[in-house]
C-alpha cells in the first residue's frame, strides 16, 4: 500500500493519460498561451508556494467532456503561470489518490480545473479534501470543476458539502452557450482580485452556469456577474431557472471563506481562448494568489455589503 502511495505522489505528465496532459497541446497552442501569460505575480508571495492541480473527469455517458480542448489549455496555463510569474510551484495529476491526506500537507491550495462528475465514492478522500481547506489552505476550480464536480446527472447535489464549501452547484442547464456574448458586471472595483479590470465592465462569449443548489450571496462575495440589462436576455427563449428569472443573479466569479480555508470559483474555463486572454489571466492568478494566502482580499458575503449599503 505504501508504495501505491509513493507512486502517486510522484506521477508525472507522462504517467497520466495522453489526452488529460499539457503535452498534449499543439506548440502553436502553447506558443499563443505563452504570449498571454502575466509576467509577474499580482503579490511577492510570503514564501514558495506549492499548488496541486488535479484533472479528473468521470462522464456517465464514458464520453470524453466537451470542456477538453479548454481543460488541457488550462493545465498548461496554470503550470506555466506558476513558473512565469513565481506565484507557485504547479504540480499535475489526474489521480485522485492524491487527495489523501499525507499527500495534501505538502501544498498551500489545491485546484479542480474541469474537473466533472463523481470523482470519487471514497468517503475518506472526500473528507481529506473537505479538511484540507477547512484547516486553513486554499480551494481554487474552474468552470467545471466547481459547479459540476461530484455530479452525476440529472441529480445535482450528489456531495452536498463539497457544494457548500465551493459556494454552490450548478443546477438548470446553461442560459447562455459558449457562442453568445454576455456582459459581465464587475461589483466589486475595489477588490484586488478584481484589479485588472480598472472597474470598466466588458464584454465576453462563454457558456453561463446557473446555480441554486447550496447557493447564496449570504455565502459568498461575488465577484463577477452577469449584466442582463445589456445582455441578450429571455427567459422565454432561453432556459432560465424560476429563482433566477426573479432575481437575474447569474454570478461568473466570487470567492469565500470555508472556515479557516479560501476559495476561489471562477466559471470561465469552457471556451479555450480563455487560456490566452491576458487580462483573464491576470484575474485567475491573483485569485489564486487570494486561495494561497498571499493576496489579501475582502471576502465579506455580498449580501451583507449589500445590506450595509442601504
Amino acid at each position: 500500500m505504501k508504495s501505491l502511495f509513493a507512486c502517486s505522489l510522484l506521477l508525472t505528465l507522462a504517467a497520466a493519460p495522453p489526452a488529460a496532459t499539457p503535452d498534449a497541446l499543439s506548440d502553436a497552442e502553447k506558443a499563443k498561451i505563452d504570449a498571454a501569460l502575466p509576467v509577474k505575480a499580482a503579490v511577492k508571495p510570503k514564501r514558495a508556494r506549492k499548488m496541486l492541480i488535479l484533472n479528473a473527469n468521470v462522464r456517465e455517458d464514458g464520453r470524453r467532456p466537451t470542456i477538453e480542448p479548454a481543460m488541457l489549455g488550462g493545465n498548461y496555463a496554470l503550470i506555466e503561470m506558476g513558473k512565469r510569474t513565481g506565484a507557485y510551484t504547479a504540480v499535475f495529476t489526474t489521480d485522485v489518490e492524491s487527495l489523501r491526506p499525507e499527500n495534501l500537507k505538502q501544498y498551500d491550495a489545491l485546484c479542480f480545473n474541469n474537473t466533472q462528475g463523481v470523482i470519487t465514492k471514497d468517503e475518506g478522500l472526500r473528507q481529506s479534501l473537505l479538511d484540507f481547506v477547512a484547516r486553513g489552505k486554499g480551494f481554487v476550480a474552474f468552470h467545471a470543476g466547481g459547479a459540476a464536480t461530484f455530479v452525476q446527472y440529472p441529480k445535482y447535489d450528489q456531495f452536498p458539502p463539497f457544494g457548500e464549501m465551493v459556494g454552490g452547484y450548478e443546477d438548470g442547464g446553461h442560459p447562455w452557450s459558449p457562442t453568445d456574448t454576455i456582459r459581465l458586471r464587475v461589483e466589486d472595483p475595489k477588490n484586488p482580485i478584481n484589479a485588472v479590470f480598472q472597474g470598466q465592465d466588458f464584454t465576453m462569449q462563454h457558456q453561463v452556469m446557473q446555480f441554486r443548489k447550496g447557493y447564496s450571496r449570504e455565502n459568498l462575495h461575488v465577484l463577477l456577474s452577469i449584466d442582463v440589462d445589456k445582455s441578450d436576455y429571455d427567459p422565454k427563449r432561453r432556459r432560465v431557472l424560476p429563482e433566477r428569472q426573479v432575481d437575474k443573479d447569474f454570478p461568473m466569479a466570487w470567492i469565500k471563506t470555508y472556515h479557516k480555508g479560501r476559495v476561489f470559483y471562477s466559471v470561465f474555463g469552457h471556451n479555450a481562448d480563455i487560456n490566452w486572454n491576458e487580462t483573464m489571466l491576470k484575474f485567475h492568478l491573483a485569485g489564486i494568489q487570494y486561495a494561497l494566502g498571499d493576496l489579501k482580499a475582502d471576502a465579506t458575503p455580498s449580501a451583507r455589503l449589500a445590506a450595509k449599503r442601504k
